[in-house]
């Protein structure tokens, strides 16, 4: 089978052959239809998951839609022929989706899998599961209310344009970074306010529109040395989330807000509710580029390079 693989941690990812996997007991063999790109691709990449064990050689992907084609043992969930989508991040970690197939536990360790219901697009399936639980999850987090102000940077990436809908949802003012021709974009999906980051300093901007201080900040970015800036802009009781690990350890232990490094609980019930969201029509999945698996490699340094428009779908 084709996949995108790195010879090991720290390799370069590429193109290469490789044996169609087996499932063992308790795994499902699924034949990717899509996947999505996420910035975590490239921490598993370079080796930042190191906690886990690896595969080798690792297969890249983390986010994918497609059929079951095999069942091991004692799987109960899933049948042949079941269209399924989810995170596949399991132990080893390295039995990506950047491939035309993938073993994954029917209960993933560190991931979620799930059958994809009908009106779901296998482009909107592979989308939506690390993007949309991250921005679900996180938003539930900070506890926004009718008439919060959050500012959030790197709105338009792919975590960033479910974090705006969740935020809008619960009746909060939304402040979003967004250079000039993603700000219309922004706005239809929910924001009140856009700063061009590019152009605009975003700390006096929010200065000037919310003179009091605004509720919440969510950071997207990998911009650590921003955090401590934007998160000054929080009123005494408020707070402050990062889902990129940016937060400092002075803020962190902050008393006047509350700072977090955002992690995921509870990835099967997260990744229903998403779907469900997005199923239903309440929420919608932006995509902004499609591309083929021999365009991953390069595409994995654009997707963490900023100025991001939504999710990037890869066909396999």
């Amino acid at each position: 089978m084709r996949a995108i693989a790195v010879p090991e941690i720290g390799g370069t990812p590429a193109l290469v052959d490789l044996p169609v996997p087996s499932p063992g007991p308790g795994e499902v063999l699924v034949r990717l239809a899509t996947a999505s790109l996420n910035p975590i691709d490239s921490d598993i990449a370079e080796g930042r998951m190191h906690q886990l064990p690896s595969a080798s050689p690792l297969i890249l992907g983390t986010d994918g839609a497609g059929r079951v084609a095999e069942v091991g043992e004692s799987v109960t969930g899933f049948a042949v022929g079941d269209l399924v989508h989810g995170q596949f991040l399991d132990v080893p970690v390295g039995r990506g989706t950047y491939a035309e197939y993938a073993v994954i536990a029917e209960v993933p360790s560190h991931g979620a899998l799930q059958r994809t219901p009908d009106g779901v697009s296998a482009d909107v399936a592979a989308a939506l599961p690390t993007a949309g639980m991250t921005g679900l999850g996180i938003i539930e987090a900070l506890d926004l209310g009718p008439g919060d102000t959050i500012l959030i940077t790197g709105a338009t990436g792919g975590v960033g344009v479910f974090a705006v809908q969740f935020a809008a949802a619960r009746g909060a003012e939304v402040i979003a970074t967004a250079r000039p021709d993603a700000q219309a974009r922004i706005r239809d999906l929910g924001a009140s306010q856009t700063i061009d980051y590019t152009r605009d300093d975003v700390a006096e901007a929010v200065r000037k529109s919310h003179p009091d201080g605004i509720h919440a900040f969510l950071d997207l970015t990998r911009d650590a040395p921003r955090f401590s800036e934007y998160a000054a802009l929080v009123r005494d009781g408020g707070a402050a989330a990062s889902a990129t690990f940016t937060a400092p350890p002075e803020l962190l232990a902050s008393e006047r807000i509350t700072v977090t490094n955002f992690m995921m609980d509870d990835k099967p019930g997260l990744l229903a509710r998403i779907t469900e969201e997005v199923r239903s029509g309440r929420i919608t999945v932006p995509i902004g580029r499609t591309i083929t698996l021999d365009q991953v490699p390069e595409s994995l340094g654009q997707n963490t390079g900023g100025g991001a428009r939504g999710k990037t779908v890869v066909r396999i």
